[in-house]
């Protein structure tokens, strides 16, 4: 066997035992990075709406979802 398959072999196996556990490890610390963005994001939406317009959205998504709930029992 080459120097070259050895190493190409052997990094393969390495990479087989480790990566599966990397994007493991990786991808919960991403899930909570963008859990904190979106915590983020709903803080900061909700306090560049006045009051008054915060009601008045709210009071519309809740008659879109009235009128999609409706059409979908038809």
């Amino acid at each position: 066997m080459s120097l070259k398959n050895s190493v190409v072999a052997r990094l393969r196996q390495v990479s087989g035992e480790w990566v599966p556990g990397l994007k493991e490890s990786i991808g919960g610390r991403i899930d909570a990075v963008r859990a904190r963005f979106d915590q983020l994001n709903r803080s900061l939406a909700s306090k560049a709406l006045p009051e008054g317009r915060r009601e008045r959205v709210r009071d519309l998504v809740l008659e879109q979802k009235a009128r999609v709930a409706g059409q979908k029992r038809k």
